[in-house]
C-alpha cells in the first residue's frame, strides 16, 4: 500500500467512525426487530443497539444514521457525555467492524503505542504524562482498531481526557470541566495531541512494580493479552462470526509488539517525574526492541 492510499485509509476510517458517532435528542424508540441480546438494559440487533442507563438516559443507534438519545432531565448532562464516549462509542466501533481496545494511547515517530490495564491504574495519567514528553495524545481509555489488510490502524477518539485532580498536580495538562458523576475528576486535554488516524505498532500492559522494567510476550500469550484487552466483548460475542472475529484478532497479534511494563506508581511530583521519563525512553526506542 502506497504512502498516500494509507493517508487515504486512515481518514476514511477516522471519519467514518466519527460520522457515525453524531448525535442529537430526539425520540428513541421503546424495541428494535430481531434483537441478538437483550439483557442489562442493552438490546442488539446486528446493525443497531438500544441502550438505557440505570438513571433513565437512553440511546438509539443505527448503522448509517448516528445516534438518538433522550434524557430525562438536564441534569442528566453530565452523565449522559460519560456514556456517549463509553459504552455508545464501544457498540458503535463494533457495529461497524472496528475492534475497540480498553486503552489509553500515545503516537511514537508516525506509530500509536497503547496502553492496557483495568480500571484505576494509571492509563490516562499514564498518556497525559507523555504527551507532555512530545509524545501527542491519540485516545483516552478506548482505543478503536480498524484493519487495512493485515495493518491494525488507530482511530483517535477526539474526545477529552478523563484526570483525578491529584494527576494535574504531576501532567501538563489543561484542566476543563469537573465531573459531575465522578466527584474528583475533571476532563482535560493534553499537551500535546494526534487527530488522524496511524498504525498501531506496540500494546502494553500496565503493572506495578519496585522497579521500571518491559518484557515481551511472546506467542499464544499475545492473544490472551489481546482478547483481555477488548472494550465490552460482550457485543462483539453476541454479534457471532467467530471466525472472522479470531482471523482479525490474530492478524493484530501478529502485526504489533505485546509488552508487560511494571512500574511503581506515586503521587510525589520529582518521582513520577522520573518514572514518567524513563517510560517516555523505553516507549520511544519500543520498535527497536522487537
Amino acid at each position: 500500500m502506497s504512502f498516500a492510499d494509507r493517508r487515504r485509509v486512515e481518514t476514511d476510517a477516522t471519519d467514518f467512525l466519527h460520522q457515525e458517532m453524531r448525535v442529537r435528542l430526539g425520540r428513541v424508540p421503546s424495541s428494535i426487530p430481531r434483537s441478538l441480546l437483550d439483557e442489562d438494559g442493552f438490546v442488539l440487533s446486528e446493525d443497531a443497539f438500544l441502550f438505557t442507563t440505570d438513571s433513565g438516559i437512553r440511546f438509539h443507534y443505527s448503522r448509517g444514521h448516528g445516534v438518538v438519545a433522550s434524557l430525562p432531565g438536564p441534569e442528566c448532562d453530565d452523565e449522559f457525555r460519560l456514556y456517549l464516549w463509553g459504552t455508545v462509542f464501544g457498540a458503535v466501533a463494533w457495529l461497524n467492524g472496528y475492534i475497540p481496545l480498553h486503552a489509553s494511547a500515545v503516537e511514537v515517530d508516525g506509530y500509536a503505542v497503547a496502553f492496557t490495564a483495568d480500571s484505576g491504574a494509571g492509563k490516562s495519567t499514564l498518556a497525559a504524562a507523555l504527551a507532555g514528553y512530545g509524545l501527542p495524545h491519540v485516545c483516552d481509555d478506548t482505543l478503536p482498531i480498524k484493519l487495512a489488510g493485515t495493518v491494525p490502524l488507530a482511530i483517535p477518539d477526539r474526545k477529552p481526557l478523563k484526570l483525578w485532580s491529584s494527576a494535574f498536580e504531576l501532567v501538563s495538562a489543561e484542566r476543563l470541566d469537573p465531573i459531575a458523576s465522578m466527584p474528583g475528576k475533571s476532563y482535560a486535554l493534553a499537551a500535546s495531541r494526534r487527530a488522524e488516524a496511524l498504525p498501531l505498532s506496540d500494546l502494553i500492559l500496565l503493572e506495578d512494580g519496585e522497579a521500571t522494567t518491559i518484557t515481551p510476550v511472546k506467542g499464544a500469550e499475545k492473544l490472551r493479552v489481546l482478547a483481555e484487552a477488548l472494550y465490552r466483548d460482550f457485543i462483539r460475542g453476541s454479534l457471532g462470526r467467530p471466525a472472522d472475529y479470531t482471523h482479525d484478532l490474530l492478524t493484530i497479534a501478529n502485526g504489533i509488539g505485546i509488552w508487560r511494563l511494571t512500574r511503581p506508581r506515586s503521587n510525589d511530583k520529582a518521582s513520577f517525574e522520573r518514572n514518567a521519563n524513563q517510560i517516555a525512553t523505553l516507549v520511544g526506542s519500543i520498535r527497536d526492541r522487537r
